[in-house]
């Protein structure tokens, strides 16, 4: 017959096994609780956002600010468009938002990929005096970021149209900026500096330092295009305005939120 012999466990050893098996039980209870919290959390973030920006978007309809252009200009770039295959479609903003086109496989980090069917085009007769100026707008913390005329890449500053008006001069200077979730909103980043463009209120300021002097525009407009409906690019030489373009709903590319504002004259 076979004896076997095993070595008694101490009372402290004991102890110690049996306050890990209870700790074990404790984790196995609290896990499901985790996950929820979890779960609750990743939903919230994203679903927030999402629903923030729907109901900021009601809100620049019902003030019905559709469009930043006058109902005459309007008409003329209809008829513009329905003669030429670069716009192709309907232009109207509000049409835009309902009927959304999402591009993939697209490099959205360089401006020239923002719109489609239509190149910048820079002006030989056309002095810049610089390569880059600044821009602040106090509502959304966002403080002398850099605005690069001409340039490409949104990772590294805002980019400045090539070809259309300077700050300060009649016509319509455009700038585009990267957007993100909400959550993930750092008015100090490139990446995700314009993030909160359309939860501007008519009436905010946007300043503009260039070439030494500085230039307040104030909010009169938001809506929003596809990548397709180039007209907030053109530029009228009646007014002095400032557009913001960003990519919305923030953290896709579906559309683009288009900002308009007015120099303030002193």
């Amino acid at each position: 017959m076979t004896y076997y012999y095993y070595k008694a466990i101490s009372a402290s050893q004991s102890r110690k096994q049996l306050e890990w098996e209870n700790f074990k039980r404790r984790m196995v209870r609290l896990l499901p609780n985790v996950l929820i919290v979890v779960g609750a959390t990743a939903i919230l973030s994203v679903g927030y956002p999402m629903l923030s920006y729907k109901m900021t978007a009601q809100k620049w309809q019902q003030k019905k600010i559709a469009s930043p252009l006058d109902s005459n200009q309007t008409d003329s770039l209809k008829q513009i468009a329905s003669k030429s295959k670069t716009f192709g479609g309907n232009t109207t903003p509000v049409q835009a938002a309902m009927e959304p086109v999402i591009v993939d496989g697209i490099d959205y980090t360089k401006a020239d990929n923002w719109f489609t069917g239509t190149k910048p085009v820079k002006s030989p007769s056309q002095f810049v005096p610089v390569t880059s100026y600044t821009l602040s707008i106090p509502t959304l913390n966002i403080k002398d970021m850099i605005v690069e005329i001409g340039g490409q890449d949104l990772d590294k500053h805002l980019i400045h149209y090539a070809g259309t008006a300077l700050p300060g001069q009649y016509g319509n200077p455009v700038i585009f900026g990267h957007s993100v979730l909400p959550v993930f909103y750092n008015p100090k980043s490139y990446v995700s500096v314009f993030s909160k463009l359309p939860t501007l209120d008519e009436g905010d300021e946007i300043y503009v330092n260039f070439d030494g002097i500085e230039y307040r525009y104030i909010v009169e407009s938001y809506h929003e295009v596809r990548p397709d409906q180039v007209d907030v690019l053109e530029q009228r030489y009646d007014r002095q305005t400032i557009t913001l373009i960003t990519c919305v709903p923030p953290g896709t590319y579906t559309r683009r939120g288009v900002i308009m504002g007015v120099l303030e004259k002193l």
